[in-house]
């Protein structure tokens, strides 16, 4: 499931669901300082960046069941 945000971050950084399930899958784990508790990262190279999804354990109650929410996607450099 995309948050609002995540939505808004795919727009902006013109990162396509596609991708996003991608990174998800196959992608390497991720860890930075801004992570909050219980938070998951995963992260792909993409040429000389990388790009990353977080996601948080959530409740769906359309589907009654617990889900991954994706919160956040983003690019970055490479260092």
């Amino acid at each position: 499931m995309l948050s609002l945000d995540a939505v808004k971050d795919m727009a902006r950084h013109d990162i396509s669901p596609f991708a996003v399930r991608e990174i998800i899958e196959y992608g390497q784990e991720f860890s930075d300082s801004k992570m909050g508790r219980g938070e998951l990262a995963r992260c792909m190279r993409r040429k000389d960046e990388v790009v990353f999804v977080k996601l948080v354990p959530s409740y769906s109650f359309s589907l009654d069941e617990e889900v991954w929410l994706v919160k956040h996607v983003g690019r970055g450099k490479l260092r």
